[in-house]
């Protein structure tokens, strides 16, 4: 398999990576006024099981009607040894509204000259929704992401999608699966259908862990990735990488366990691997 290296960093790429991800929650406000201007009563809408298509839309709201609670991004350089995590933000409910979100993640990226935002699906998902909830507050975007306003040809608007390009003609898969190919830990706070369940009950403590967890693996997915090409480092160097970033600075978050536990295996099983390759040549000297 061929893999042109442009396509996932040029020269002229800078050399700061963002990794964000951000979790939603209907917003039946907008919803509301949508079905207003569709002259739609919601009482005569009928069961969703109806086989009118057009009709379930109206049932539940699609991503112009959900509203952004959490935002985590991790910040990453790239020098000449590869990678490397540096910090990790995280705004969301109760403390912050989604324009106070996209603002502080907006004055964040403010303080770069240069950058490339990292998801994973968020092509279809995350950068839509940032965008339509900045515009919505009347925020401006920092000149670091001002090429994400118009995200075509893609590959120039400084966006990488991990989706896109890992899974290329096949079909698209869900982030855990690339994970659990690669050995990355992944989904660890919560099944991902109880997140709404977490955000009902209040538990905003959870759903940032939920959020920032996704963003740590997508770290190591790009990553792992790059090593193809050459612009990373080693799988058991960019693993040991992330472990120690968790364990220095997220060590009080509910899956820090679960990523140092991940990397302590990782490097047990790599020394237990040399030991075994040097064990034959101990018994010919012999």
């Amino acid at each position: 398999m061929h893999i042109e290296p442009n396509r996932l960093f040029k020269a002229e790429t800078p050399n700061v990576f963002v990794i964000l991800d951000a979790e939603t929650e209907y917003a039946l406000d907008v919803h509301d006024r949508y079905l207003a201007a569709e002259h739609v009563n919601p009482e005569d809408i009928p069961p969703r099981t109806a086989s009118d298509p057009r009709q379930a839309l109206r049932l539940t709201p699609r991503w112009a009607a959900q509203r952004i609670n959490t935002l985590s991004w991790l910040v990453m350089i790239d020098g000449p040894d590869g990678l490397r995590p540096v910090r990790m933000e995280t705004r969301g409910a109760p403390e912050h509204d989604e324009a106070e979100i996209v603002a502080s993640f907006f004055n964040d990226m403010a303080s770069y000259q240069a950058l490339t935002i990292v998801t994973y699906n968020g092509f279809r998902s995350d950068v839509p929704r940032i965008l339509l909830a900045a515009a919505a507050a009347g925020l401006r975007l920092p000149a670091s992401l001002a090429k994400l306003h118009a995200p075509w040809p893609r590959g120039r608007e400084g966006h990488l999608d991990l989706m896109s390009e890992i899974c290329g003609g096949a079909d698209r898969v869900h982030l855990a699966e690339l994970a659990a190919k690669l050995d990355i830990p992944a989904k660890l706070t919560c099944h991902p259908e109880r997140i709404h369940e977490l955000m009902e009950r209040g538990k905003w403590s959870t759903v940032k862990a939920v959020a920032e967890g996704d963003v740590l693996t997508t770290a190591l997915l790009l990553m792992r990735w790059r090593h193809l090409v050459g612009g990373s480092t080693s799988a058991l160097e960019s693993t040991l990488r992330m472990t120690r970033f968790v364990a220095e600075h997220l060590s009080h978050r509910p899956y820090a366990s679960d990523w140092i536990q991940h990397g302590d295996r990782i490097l047990r099983d790599v020394m237990t691997s040399q030991t075994l390759e040097r064990a034959p040549a101990r018994l010919e000297e012999k």
